[in-house]
């Protein structure tokens, strides 16, 4: 695994190759090197030189014909993102930092775990002074040293990605230094705790790894809503209470937006039945769950999101009869609320937010009709999708991975084929063009001409009334639009005494 020497595949190698000709001591260190080592794809690379590294970085960019950034003045950081245009790798992130009052063994040692403080020296040997390529051997997870969570508690979360991406365990001892910084995230920028959070939701296996956030009492920081939800009992069909239900929802979002996606086959007969059903969906479902609500965050992330903060608001929506049946009369109402706050707190964006706050606010639609066993009426479609707009096919898919939440892995197969064929019923106007929703046939303005009405909210409604009548088709013609709105004022009017 550990060769005396090392070439870099690709663009890597390039950039690499460029980097020494202008700064010959240039030390390759962290993340790439734990890649190298793992035959894994490079992306970012991060080097330490003794020279300006934004002097270095500029040139470097102009040698390449990259994207040139400083990235930190003030600790002398330099970023270049170059596009090869004769590699197929992609995009590549090139950091360069300046080593300033520090030797290369002190920069190591203030790293965060061993795995990332391997250096690779410029013409190819190792360094690795704290034995990062024998814990990767080993697939053990070792802090550089016993305060480096301390220093830097956002590792904390950062530990969790790592033990579930890189199928790792734990080094002795660090499920308690864990403990101890946990508490100091509130000290972090909520910024980087949010960044790192989202890097651990979009794991293959999420649900892991928010469940060691849990047992490592991380969650009792930065998810609070989440963790209120332990011991909050459910009635059947439940399974399990709210908590282990949001990690059940979690796993089956995951599941279905990974197959959607192509990073998932079938694995049981449970995803096969699902996956022969959905398959005539799927190009239209990927290329929506994989439209970016930010720059570089897509709607199937927020979704996870959504399944995580579905439930939150249970708590202050349960009730107890003399009886002793259990509801939760309203709960997405609450749930929507507590999402959007925990968002704002860690300064999500606007599009990201609404987004949210609708899966958790529509999540209840289809399963509330799904009780009763009646598939959506044209205008229940209609209305699902006027009223939540993008996120409706999102609000489909999580009403899915709760149904399938709610049971855990036995399923009856009839139930589940009637989940199916109302996520079919659901997805239509997403998927048939001709179920958009339609121009009203009359505007505001004729309307208020028409009928002799003053501007106000009473027009919106009216507006609405027209568009939900003309997309169930009641309403076809100029002349119907007409009479459907007498109707509706002459409904309106007051009953004499």
């Amino acid at each position: 695994m550990t060769p005396a020497r090392f070439e870099l595949p690709g663009n890597a190698k390039q950039a690499h190759q460029r980097l020494l000709s202008l700064a010959p001591d240039a030390v390759l260190i962290g993340g790439a090197v734990r890649d190298l080592l793992l035959g894994r794809a490079l992306h970012d690379l991060d080097y330490v030189v003794t020279g300006d590294a934004l002097d270095i970085g500029r040139r470097l960019a102009d040698a390449l014909g990259a994207a040139y950034y400083p990235l930190d003045e003030a600790r002398r950081i330099a970023r270049i993102v170059w596009q090869s245009e004769d590699d197929e790798g992609g995009r590549l992130v090139v950091d360069i930092a300046s080593l300033i009052g520090v030797t290369l063994l002190e920069d190591i040692q203030r790293r965060d775990f061993t795995l990332n403080a391997i250096a690779l020296l410029p013409y190819g040997d190792l360094y690795d002074p704290l034995g990062g390529a024998a814990d990767l051997e080993s697939r053990v997870l070792r802090p550089c040293s016993p305060d480096s969570l301390l220093n830097d508690p956002v590792r904390t979360i950062r530990a969790v990605r790592f033990i579930q991406e890189f199928d790792l365990k734990p080094a002795s001892g660090l499920d308690y230094l864990v403990w101890h910084a946990a508490p100091y995230l509130k000290c972090v920028s909520p910024e980087r705790q949010r960044d790192e959070f989202l890097k651990v939701l979009a794991l293959a296996r999420p649900h892991l790894a928010v469940e060691r956030m849990s047992d490592w009492r991380i969650v009792d920081v930065m998810l609070p809503e989440l963790m209120a939800l332990q011991g909050v009992e459910q009635p059947p069909p439940h399974r399990f209470d709210v908590f282990q239900h949001t990690i059940q929802t979690l796993r089956w979002t995951a599941r279905l937006d990974r197959w959607l996606r192509g990073e998932r086959q079938a694995r049981t007969g449970i995803e096969s039945r699902i996956q022969q059903r959905l398959s005539p969906h799927r190009d239209a479902l990927r290329a929506y769950l994989e439209t970016p609500l930010t720059t570089t965050r897509p709607r199937w992330l927020w979704l996870r999101f959504g399944a995580i903060a579905h439930d939150w608001g249970k708590v202050a929506a349960l009730r107890e009869d003399e009886d002793g049946r259990i509801t939760f009369y309203r709960h997405e109402e609450e749930s929507e609320g507590l999402a959007a706050a925990w968002m704002s707190r860690y300064r999500c964006g606007r599009q990201e937010i609404t987004f949210v706050r609708r899966v958790c606010a529509g999540h209840m639609r289809p399963m509330s009709l799904f009780a009763t066993r009646t598939l959506p009426s044209r205008r229940a479609r209609f209305r699902l999708y006027r009223d939540m707009g993008d996120a409706a096919p999102a609000i489909i898919l999580l009403f899915l991975a709760d149904f399938l939440g709610a049971r855990g892995e036995e399923v009856d197969a009839a139930e589940l084929d009637a989940a199916l064929e109302h996520v079919a019923a659901w997805l239509q106007p997403f998927l048939e063009e001709r179920d958009a929703p339609p121009a009203p046939l009359l505007n505001g303005e004729e309307i208020i001409q028409r009928f002799h009405l003053k501007p106000g909210p009473e027009i919106g409604r009216l507006l609405k009334a027209l568009q939900e009548a003309q997309a169930v088709g009641e309403v076809q013609t100029r002349e119907e639009a007409i009479r459907f709105l007498q109707s509706q004022l002459a409904s309106d009017a007051p009953t004499p005494d």
